[in-house]
C-alpha cells in the first residue's frame, strides 16, 4: 500500500514561524463568550479510560487580549503569510474528522505488515484487532476531554477573534482550546508507535506534529491550543499504554499441541509449526467479562453425521462437478481473505461516516465501539478455537481444494464470523437505517470461509451465535454511554 510522508520543508516552516514566535508562558483568565453548543452533550458521555471528562483539563488559556494572545495571534498571522500550495494541502490533508486520518494510517500501517513477516506477530488477526481497539479507545477519550474543557473555556477560534486572521477551514462555532486534532494526533501517533515496528516512530510522530500546526495554518488554532492539546492527548494514550501492558498479550505460549486426529496440525502451504496467539482467549476484554464468558458447546465429532454432512459440503464445492464453487463465491472468498476481518470493518466505518458527516465526538464514539466490539469477540472466539483445537478441514481431508492457504490457527468457531457478526450488530444499533446492509455483509463473510474451504459450516454458525452475544453485550454499553 501506498505510505504517505512527511513533508519535511513545511513542517520545519510551520514549526519556525509558530513556536519561535510565541512564548510558552499562560495566563490565568480565559475568553468567555456565549457560544452555540454543537454536541456539547459529548462532556457527559461515558469514556473508556478516564475516569472523568474532566480529569485532564488543562490550565486555562491566554486571556483575551493579553501579551501573549496577542503574540499568539499575531504568530498566526505571520505564519499565514507564507501560505503556498503546500501549505493549503498540509490544511486540508488533516481538515475534517481528525481520527479518519489516523485510521487511514493504521490500516495502512497494518496492511503493510500483512501478509506476516517471519516471527513478527503485530499484525495477526487477533493483534490487529487489539491495536485498533486501543487506537480508537484512546481517540475517543482524547475528544471528550479536549470537548469538556472547549465548552469550559469557550476560546474563540483565531479567524473568528481577529479578522487579521484568515479561516481557511469550518470550525463553526466550537472552541479552540485545546485542539482535538493535535489531541488526537498525539494520542493516536503515541499508541501507534508503542504497539508497531520501532522503524515507523519517527514517521508517525512527524504526522503527528503535522496535524497540529496545520490548524494553526488554518486559522482554527492557537499555538498554545495545540501544545495543550498534544499534552492532554499524550496523558490518555499513556493510559491506554498502562492498560495494553497488563492485558495478558505479552504472556508467552509454552504448551503444546493436543495429541489426536481431530486436533489441529500444521496446515500448507507454510506449515507454521505454532498457531497465531494461542493464548488470546485470555485477553483482557474491553466489555464482556472474559473470553470464556459465551463459549459456544463442543463442535461435532470427528465422524459423527453432523460432522460429515459438513465436510461433504465442503468436498463438493471443491469438486469439478454439480455444486461446485462459483466464480461468485470464489471472488467472495477472497474479498474477505484479503486482511484481517476487522480492516474490512473499519474501512465499512470510514465509509459510512463519509456519508453520514457525523460530528467530531460522534464519529470517534463510533469507532471505539465498533473497534471494542470486534477485539471483544475475537477474545471470546479465541478462548473456544484453543479449548476446542479442532483440525480445520485440509488436515481431515488432505485432497481437500481451498481457494486459498488455510490460516495457522484451529478451526473451531470461525473468527470473521464472530467478528462480522458482532461488528453488524454494533454498527447497526449506530446507523439504524442501513442495518441490513451490515447484516448482508457479515453473512457474506461467514459464508466466503466455507466457500474457501477452509472453515465447516457449523464453524460459522457458531461463530455467528458467540459474535451475536458479543455484539449484543457491547450494544448494551453503547445505550446507555449518556449519547442520544
Amino acid at each position: 500500500m501506498a505510505r504517505r510522508r512527511v513533508s519535511a520543508g513545511v513542517a520545519s516552516l510551520l514549526t519556525v514561524a509558530v513556536f519561535a514566535a510565541v512564548s510558552a508562558a499562560s495566563c490565568a483568565d480565559p475568553q468567555t463568550a456565549v457560544l452555540p453548543v454543537p454536541e456539547r452533550e459529548a462532556v457527559t458521555w461515558r469514556p473508556w479510560v478516564i475516569d472523568r471528562v474532566d480529569v485532564l483539563r488543562p490550565a486555562p488559556p491566554p486571556a483575551a487580549g493579553s501579551a501573549q494572545e496577542v503574540a499568539e495571534r499575531d504568530a498566526v498571522v505571520a505564519l499565514q503569510r507564507t501560505r503556498s500550495a503546500a501549505t493549503d494541502s498540509l490544511v486540508r490533508r488533516y481538515d475534517g474528522d481528525p481520527t479518519a486520518f489516523w485510521t487511514a494510517q493504521a490500516i495502512d500501517l497494518l496492511g503493510f505488515y500483512w501478509p506476516l513477516l517471519p516471527d513478527v506477530r503485530v499484525a495477526t488477526p487477533a493483534r490487529s484487532a487489539r491495536l485498533m481497539a486501543l487506537l480508537h479507545v484512546a481517540m475517543y477519550d482524547a475528544i471528550l476531554a479536549t470537548w469538556d474543557a472547549k465548552w469550559a473555556y469557550a476560546r474563540l477560534t483565531p479567524s473568528r477573534a481577529s479578522t487579521a486572521v484568515r479561516a481557511l477551514v469550518t470550525t463553526g462555532e466550537i472552541p479552540s482550546y485545546p485542539s482535538e486534532h493535535a489531541a488526537v494526533a498525539a494520542a493516536a501517533s503515541t499508541v501507534l508507535a508503542a504497539l508497531l515496528l520501532p522503524g515507523d516512530t519517527l514517521r508517525l510522530r512527524a504526522l503527528a506534529d503535522e496535524a497540529g500546526l496545520s490548524r494553526v495554518m488554518a486559522g482554527a488554532a492557537y499555538p498554545n491550543d495545540v501544545s495543550a492539546g498534544r499534552a492532554l492527548g499524550t496523558a490518555v494514550a499513556r493510559r491506554v499504554l498502562a492498560l495494553a501492558a497488563i492485558d495478558g498479550s505479552d504472556a508467552l505460549w509454552t504448551g503444546r499441541v493436543p495429541d489426536g486426529a481431530s486436533f489441529w496440525k500444521p496446515t500448507p502451504v507454510r506449515y507454521v509449526q505454532s498457531p497465531f496467539d494461542p493464548l488470546a482467549g485470555r485477553w483482557r476484554p474491553w466489555v464482556i467479562a472474559s473470553g470464556d464468558a459465551y463459549r459456544p458447546p463442543p463442535p461435532p465429532a470427528l465422524g459423527s453425521p453432523a460432522f460429515e454432512r459438513d465436510l461433504t459440503e465442503l468436498r463438493t464445492l471443491a469438486s469439478d462437478g454439480a455444486g461446485g464453487r462459483t466464480l461468485a463465491q470464489i471472488d467472495a472468498a477472497r474479498y474477505w481473505a484479503t486482511e484481517a476481518p476487522t480492516a474490512r470493518w473499519e474501512l465499512f466505518m470510514q465509509e459510512e461516516l463519509a456519508k453520514r458527516r457525523l460530528s467530531t465526538p460522534g464519529a470517534a464514539r463510533a469507532r471505539a465501539y465498533l473497534s471494542v466490539a470486534m477485539y471483544d469477540a475475537f477474545v471470546a472466539c479465541w478462548d473456544a478455537k484453543f479449548f476446542y483445537w479442532l483440525a480445520r478441514p485440509v488436515t481431515i481431508d488432505p485432497a481437500l481444494r481451498t481457494v486459498f492457504s488455510t490460516p495457522p490457527f484451529p478451526s473451531y468457531p470461525s473468527g470473521h464470523s464472530t467478528v462480522s457478526t458482532a461488528a453488524a450488530q454494533v454498527m447497526g444499533a449506530l446507523f439504524p437505517d442501513a442495518s441490513d446492509t451490515f447484516t448482508r455483509r457479515a453473512v457474506e463473510a461467514s459464508n466466503s470461509r466455507v466457500w474457501a474451504g477452509v472453515h465447516y459450516r457449523f464453524d460459522i454458525e457458531a461463530g455467528d451465535t458467540l459474535g451475536t452475544k458479543v455484539g449484543k453485550a457491547v450494544t448494551v454499553r453503547l445505550r446507555s454511554d449518556g449519547a442520544r
